[in-house]
C-alpha cells in the first residue's frame, strides 16, 4: 500500500513546463547504433523513426515509429506511439519484440489499461492515474518538444510498463555542432535520464528541434545507417 501511495504521490504536482507538439516535425529517419568497450566504438545495429500527423475521432495526434534492430536482428523491438498533438502526452502504446506484440497500452484521463504478453500468456495491466504522465519508453522526441535554452531544466513525470512511475529529467548544458548525412547541425547538449546517475547527452538541433541521437559511455546513436530492412514492417 505504501509504494502505492509513494507512486501515486509522483503524480499530484503537474509540471511547470511540458512538451509542446507544435514544435515537432513530420520526420522519417534511421540512426545507426553503436557500442563502446575499452575506448572503442563499433556498430552494432539501426533505428529506424517515423513520425506522422494524423487525426483520431478528430483530435489531432502524432504517430511516432521507434523501430531498433540489434546484431542483424537478433534483438528487435518496436515502439508504436500514439501521442496527442498539442501535448505529447501517450494516448496508446504498442510494444513488439521480435515480431510479436509484448505490451499492449490504452491511456485514459484517470488510468492506463492494456496488457503484457510474455509466452503466450496475457497479463492484464490497470494502473490509476491521479495526473498527468508522459510515455517511459518516448526520450529524444519527448526531450526535443520542450523550450530549450541554455541552462534550461525541466522534470517531467512518466509512466514506463517495466519501471512504473518516475521523473524524466532534463537540463541544457551547451552547444555544438553535429555532423550529420545533411550537413553540419547546430544542437542543443540535453543531459537527460529516467534514473538518477543514468543520463545520456541528447542532441537535438537549435532550429526545427530534430532529435539528432545521442551519447553516453556504453555507447551512441548517431543519424545515418541503412534501415533499408525496416522501412517496409507495416
Amino acid at each position: 500500500m505504501l509504494s502505492l501511495l509513494a507512486a501515486l504521490a509522483l503524480q499530484i504536482a503537474a509540471p511547470a513546463v511540458v512538451p509542446d507538439g507544435g514544435r515537432i516535425s513530420e520526420e522519417r529517419k534511421c540512426f545507426t547504433l553503436s557500442m563502446t568497450r575499452d575506448g572503442a566504438s563499433r556498430p552494432i545495429g539501426v533505428t529506424w523513426q517515423t513520425i506522422e500527423r494524423d487525426t483520431v475521432d478528430g483530435d489531432p495526434v502524432l504517430r511516432v515509429v521507434v523501430h531498433q534492430s540489434v546484431n542483424g536482428g537478433a534483438f528487435d523491438m518496436r515502439d508504436e506511439f500514439l501521442l496527442e498533438a498539442a501535448s505529447l502526452r501517450p494516448v496508446s502504446l504498442i510494444n513488439t519484440r521480435q515480431g510479436q506484440v509484448h505490451v499492449r497500452l490504452a491511456y485514459g484521463p484517470d488510468r492506463i489499461t492494456g496488457e503484457r504478453i510474455e509466452g503466450g500468456v496475457s497479463t492484464p495491466i490497470d494502473v490509476p492515474l491521479t495526473g498527468p504522465v508522459w510515455e517511459g519508453n518516448l526520450f529524444g522526441q519527448t526531450f526535443a518538444a520542450l523550450p530549450l535554452a541554455e541552462g534550461a531544466t525541466f522534470s517531467l513525470p512518466y509512466w514506463q510498463y517495466d519501471k512504473g512511475f518516475g521523473t524524466f529529467s532534463a537540463r541544457v548544458v551547451g552547444s555544438e555542432t553535429v555532423r550529420t548525412p545533411d550537413g553540419p547541425i547546430e544542437a542543443w547538449v540535453v543531459e537527460a535520464g529516467a534514473e538518477p546517475g543514468r543520463t545520456l547527452s541528447y542532441l537535438i538541433s537549435t532550429s526545427g528541434n530534430r532529435e539528432l541521437g545521442y551519447r553516453a559511455a556504453q555507447g551512441s546513436q548517431a543519424l545515418g545507417g541503412d534501415c533499408s530492412s525496416l522501412e517496409t514492417v507495416p
